[in-house]
C-alpha cells in the first residue's frame, strides 16, 4: 500500500512540475528518485516535511517571478529545477530516509532498545535539519529579493547589489527563519498525529522540531551566504550582480569586475554543503545534548 501511495503522489508531483515548468525533465526524473525514497517511508514525518518544503518552495519560486527575472536575470534560468537542483534539495534527505527505512521500516518504538529508539530519533533530527535548511535558503532567495533595500554582504556588512552570494538582508533573514520553522512544524504535527502515544509515555523525547526547525534554517542560510560570500565569485556587470560567468564571458564582456569571493564552487555545490554541514551540526548538537542529559540523570530505558 505505501509503494502505491509513493508511486501515485511521486506522479503527480512530478507531472504537475512538468505541467508549471519549475522542473526540467532530468529535475523530475531526479525528483521521482527522491519521491519514493521518502514516500514509502511508514514513518508519516518523512513525507510531510518533503511535501512541506516543496509545496512552499515552489510557491515562492514562483511568486512574482517576472518582476525577480526583473530585476536579477539568474532567476529566469533558476525557476526550472534540474537534477543538480533537486539532489542538492534532497539527495542527502532521500538517503536519509533510506537508512532509516532499513532500521526500522514496520518497527514500533515500543518495541525497540534504547539504543534502537536513538537512532532512529538522530535520523528523524537530522532529516528535520537538512530540510529545515533547504527550506530557508529557497525562502530567503526567492522572498528575501525583493527586498526593497540592497543587502549586505555577510562577510564585510557592506551594501551590494542584489544577485550577490553572500549578500543577506533583513527580509532574507526572516525568510530563512520562517522557512525552517514551517518545515518544523510540519514534523510536529506528523510526529505527534502518528506516535502520540509514545511520545506520552516517554518512548519518544519531545523534541520541538519548529524551533528546531528555524534554528537550523537560519544557520544553513547563514552558512550557504557565507560560503557564497568566500568560495563563490560575484560578478558586477554594468550595474548588475552575477555568478554565471565563465573567463570566456568575461573577457568577451570587458569591464567585468569581481564583487566578492572565488570562483571555486557553483550555488549546487554551495547549497550541498552548506546543507550537509547544517545536517551534520545538528547531529553534533543532539549528541551532545544526550550525552549531557545521560550525565545529568538516569539511563534510559
Amino acid at each position: 500500500m505505501r509503494v502505491c501511495f509513493a508511486l501515485l503522489l511521486t506522479s503527480v508531483l512530478c507531472a504537475s512540475a512538468l505541467r508549471r515548468r519549475s522542473l526540467s525533465g532530468s529535475g523530475a526524473a531526479a525528483a521521482a528518485f527522491v519521491g519514493l525514497a521518502t514516500a514509502s517511508n511508514d514513518n508519516v514525518l518523512f513525507t510531510a516535511v518533503l511535501l512541506a518544503f516543496y509545496v512552499t518552495s515552489t510557491f515562492w519560486t514562483r511568486h512574482q517571478a517576472q518582476l525577480k527575472a526583473k530585476l536579477d536575470p539568474a532567476f529566469a534560468k533558476e525557476s526550472r529545477r534540474d537534477w543538480r537542483q533537486v539532489l542538492c534539495n534532497g539527495g542527502v534527505g532521500a538517503l536519509l530516509s533510506l537508512v532509516y527505512q532499513w532500521h526500522f521500516d514496520g518497527r514500533r518504538p515500543e518495541d525497540l532498545s534504547a539504543a534502537e529508539r536513538w537512532l532512529m530519533t538522530v535520523l528523524v533530527w537530522a532529516y528535520v535539519a537538512f530540510y529545515a535548511c533547504c527550506a530557508a535558503d529557497t525562502w530567503a532567495s526567492e522572498v528575501g529579493s525583493l527586498s526593497s533595500n540592497w543587502p549586505v554582504l555577510i562577510t564585510t556588512l557592506q551594501l551590494v547589489p542584489p544577485g550577490t552570494n553572500g549578500g543577506v538582508s533583513k527580509l532574507g533573514l526572516l525568510s530563512s527563519f520562517a522557512g525552517g520553522a514551517a518545515v518544523g512544524l510540519a514534523a510536529d504535527v506528523a510526529q505527534w498525529a502518528q506516535y502520540s502515544s509514545a511520545l506520552r509515555a516517554g518512548v519518544l523525547p519531545r523534541l520541538p522540531y519548529i524551533m528546531a526547525g528555524s534554528m537550523f534554517g537560519v544557520l544553513g542560510s547563514a552558512l550557504d551566504s557565507l560560503l557564497g560570500a568566500t568560495v563563490q565569485a560575484s560578478y558586477l556587470v554594468g550595474k548588475r550582480a552575477t555568478s554565471d560567468l565563465s573567463p570566456a564571458d568575461r573577457a568577451r564582456l570587458g569591464g567585468v569586475k569581481v564583487i566578492c569571493g572565488r570562483d571555486l564552487l557553483s550555488n549546487n555545490m554551495v547549497n550541498a554543503v552548506a546543507s550537509t554541514c547544517t545536517t551534520a551540526a545538528a547531529v553534533g548538537l543532539l549528541s551532545l545534548l544526550g550525552l549531557l542529559s545521560r550525565r545529568g540523570g538516569p539511563e534510559p530505558r
